[in-house]
């Protein structure tokens, strides 16, 4: 009895897999549905749980530049939290060669803080307990964008998950220098060599947060990944033809 009861607080059933956390605020794409589930370990739905041929499909959240935005959750399988990003592109719609920017990191305590495994009773529909605020930088471009949710676990199988959201980036000014300067997305678990393996009961350390940081509980409950995390010799010159163009 007691063994049951603690394997189900530290998240580790795959009867809990139905109620995994999905992205909230701001409102995600209607097409790629979103199922509460990591993206498929060989990255076949990578971006966005969108398989090939995925048409996207959604109402853009308008979003001014400078102004701070909130990200909320729903679900119960928080895994003892984690580590997310909030990233954007202007590839409309994405495709795995997106080149994908970060606008705030959040290492340890996402997406739910204080928790050390998963909310009980399982409840697909629970209004997440914790928000996160980010700010859309005056200084990148206006125009349709992708905002990603992005996340991975710090208690359970070392999964990698994806949400989408479509906005619209309001307001004068910006620049595509701005944009290119910011962080890459970071990736794992997704193909390729960089993983978390080693990293359970572990809030993952990005290997390039960027400026904007949140970070929760003590740094020894931190650690940096697993493998070439940092993006290899044919993504950076990608990026770099993607940003001349």
């Amino acid at each position: 009895m007691f063994f049951t009861k603690f394997f189900l607080a530290a998240g580790g059933l795959a009867t809990l897999s139905q109620a995994h956390m999905r992205l909230r605020s701001p409102v995600p794409y209607s097409s790629p549905a979103i199922v509460q589930d990591p993206l498929d370990p060989t990255g076949a739905n990578f971006p966005c749980q969108a398989r090939a041929g995925a048409e996207y499909v959604g109402e853009a959240t308008p979003m001014e530049k400078g102004s701070t935005q909130t990200m909320a959750f729903t679900g119960s399988v928080v895994h003892g939290g984690g580590s997310c990003q909030v990233s954007i592109t202007y590839d409309n719609p994405p495709t795995p060669d997106s080149v994908w920017k970060v606008l705030h990191s959040i290492q340890g305590g996402c997406p739910a803080r204080n928790e050390a495994g998963n909310i009980l009773p399982d409840n697909a529909d629970l209004v997440g307990v914790d928000n996160y605020e980010y700010t859309i930088p005056a200084d990148i471009p206006s125009g349709n964008a992708t905002i990603a949710w992005t996340w991975v676990n710090k208690v359970g199988n070392r999964e990698f998950y994806m949400n989408c959201a479509p906005v619209s980036i309001e307001g004068d000014g910006g620049s595509e220098d701005a944009l290119a300067a910011l962080p890459d997305m970071f990736t794992a678990n997704i193909g390729g060599d960089c993983t978390t393996v080693g990293a359970d009961n572990k809030d993952i350390l990005y290997p390039n947060p960027g400026n904007s940081v949140e970070n929760n509980g003590p740094d020894a409950d931190k650690v940096p990944p697993t493998g070439n995390c940092g993006g290899g010799p044919a993504a950076r010159s990608r990026r770099a033809a993607k940003f001349a163009a």
